[in-house]
């Protein structure tokens, strides 16, 4: 190989990386990998029963879908890690990930990242035993009702900032059913789908009661750091979701 031809090749190379590509055998690199935070949380993301769970591709749901189909339509890989709620989040607040989901609007959050377009529906609902003679709305019910949410929610920071007796902050959704099912609480803030589908799923529908209590769709955080890092990403995200929505 004479030199010219060799400075040549090395040029192309460098011109590659500065465009954020690669090249070898004239094929572009993987695209950049986008790392999110997020839990279990059925149907919006969570494995199947008897899933390899060191296996992403059976991590499925009506959130994660529409995320996944968004980065493909923008060139982004997806790169998920699924742990418990509270810890999803202060993993971005601390920049070990670039941002987390699904999540709710709430002002904690904006002081450490930006609130993505909706990407699925959500609606808070109480519920309560099927024989309880409780009702939410009624005038004694934050006196006297013993109530839970499950830890890292908003619901949670909700029932604490309105001055409802919290008596149970159970680390998911599951684990907040069996307190009710249990009696420890009188009444439990939950998102409708998951506790629906938990209810079906354990054949319990039956013994709850649900109100309605008001809705908070559910978007991605991205990072401050990440934002301010890739500049146009959010709203390039944001341009491509209502065609990826899974809901």
């Amino acid at each position: 190989m004479n030199l010219p031809t060799r400075l040549l090749q090395l040029l192309v190379l460098v011109i590659g990386l500065v465009q954020g590509k690669t090249f070898a055998n004239g094929e572009p690199a993987n695209p950049r990998t986008l790392v999110l935070a997020t839990h279990n949380l059925c149907p919006y993301g969570c494995f199947s029963a008897g899933a390899d769970k060191t296996d992403m591709s059976q991590f499925r749901g009506i959130a994660v879908e529409t995320v996944r189909c968004v980065l493909a339509d923008i060139g982004w890989q997806l790169k998920l890690d699924v742990v418990p709620w509270a810890r999803a989040q202060q993993l971005a607040k601390f920049n070990a990930v670039d941002g987390f989901f699904a999540a709710s609007h709430k002002a904690e959050r904006d002081e450490f990242a930006h609130m993505s377009a909706i990407i699925a529906e959500q609606r808070w609902d109480w519920y309560l035993m099927a024989d309880s003679p409780l009702i939410p709305d009624s005038a004694d019910f934050k006196r006297v009702a013993k109530v839970g949410g499950f830890d890292g929610s908003n619901m949670l920071t909700w029932l604490r900032s309105n001055n409802y007796m919290v008596a149970s902050n159970p680390p998911d959704t599951g684990k907040l059913l069996k307190v009710l099912l249990a009696k420890r609480v009188d009444a439990v803030v939950a998102n409708d789908k998951v506790m629906t589908e938990l209810l079906v799923r354990r054949g319990v529908g039956q013994k709850v009661k649900s109100y309605p209590l008001v809705n908070k769709p559910l978007g991605v955080y991205f990072t401050h750091d990440f934002v301010a890092h890739n500049p146009g990403f959010l709203e390039q995200f944001n341009d491509h979701v209502e065609l990826c929505r899974h809901d």
